[in-house]
């Protein structure tokens, strides 16, 4: 399935830093100058001027928890270059983060839970799952998360890939109801009705997952299973229609492949 990256927007946001122990308070804002600026490396594309930033942010002070925190997100984004390297990188930055945010929190702090999410994200990937489900428990109970759609949508993710999809349905449900635009969630609340052989809720969750914002039209694996949905609904014409969109966005891809077996299978 595609790789999904929006829970990691939000955790570019910068918050206010205190002086920590072991780090004056010229290094602990040099640290976050240098923090800063990783942040707008990554949003420009430049990950190793990302990397380098983050590392040397942490020169000046150690526990800096968002350049920790950012860190663990990056190694999680690009894992495919080195997974067993870059798993445990991101486990060991995330890690870090709730030692540092163990004490006493301040009343914004989002960080715990959004350390909670990218190890419960980190742990899907890896097939420790339930592990991801308490990490991801952890989040969605976290009364700062601001974010709590993103960790809901992951727990969902986690139960259906434990095949447990009264779970999976519960949570994406609350994801959604969270956050109406977020079209991972919908895709994910299709896949969950299509693994019961609810087509007409598969097919009006899959609807929403390429129609709920304008840059979900691109969705490539949800104009798939909306396709078979659709097949199974007897809606053939319909389903030609997402078969051909699906195509048409990238037809070397694994679901473009899948997409172009049905139409000549079908057609």
């Amino acid at each position: 399935m595609v790789a999904f990256r929006p829970w990691f927007s939000s955790c570019l946001l910068a918050l206010a830093c205190a002086c920590r122990a072991g780090s004056s308070a010229d290094d602990v804002d040099r640290s976050m100058k240098q923090y800063e600026l990783a942040v707008g490396l990554q949003q420009e594309g430049n990950r190793p001027g990302a990397f380098k930033t983050l590392y040397k942010a942490l020169e000046y002070d150690p526990e800096n928890p968002k350049a920790h925190l950012l860190l663990g997100h990056l190694f999680l984004l690009n894992r495919q270059d080195n997974p067993e390297r870059y798993d445990r990188e991101a486990e060991s930055h995330f890690k870090r983060v709730l030692e540092i945010q163990s004490g006493e929190r301040a009343a914004e702090d989002t960080l715990t839970s959004q350390a909670k999410n990218g190890l419960g994200v980190l742990h899907i990937h890896q097939g420790r799952l339930k592990e991801a489900v308490s990490e991801l428990d952890g989040a969605v109970s976290d009364l700062f998360n601001r974010d709590a759609y993103m960790a809901w949508g992951n727990l969902g993710w986690a139960y259906l890939e434990l095949h447990n999809y009264p779970k999976a349905i519960d949570a994406l449900v609350r994801s959604i109801r969270l956050r109406r635009d977020f079209c991972v969630g919908h895709f994910r609340l299709g896949r969950a009705f299509l693994a019961t052989h609810d087509f007409a809720k598969a097919e009006q969750s899959l609807t929403s997952a390429v129609e709920a914002d304008p840059r979900c039209d691109s969705f490539q694996d949800a104009w798939q299973l909306r396709g078979e949905a659709r097949m199974n609904l007897g809606n053939r014409e319909d389903a030609r229609a997402d078969f051909e969109r699906c195509v048409e966005l990238q037809p070397k891809s694994e679901a473009g492949q899948t997409c172009s077996r049905y139409l000549a299978a079908t057609y």
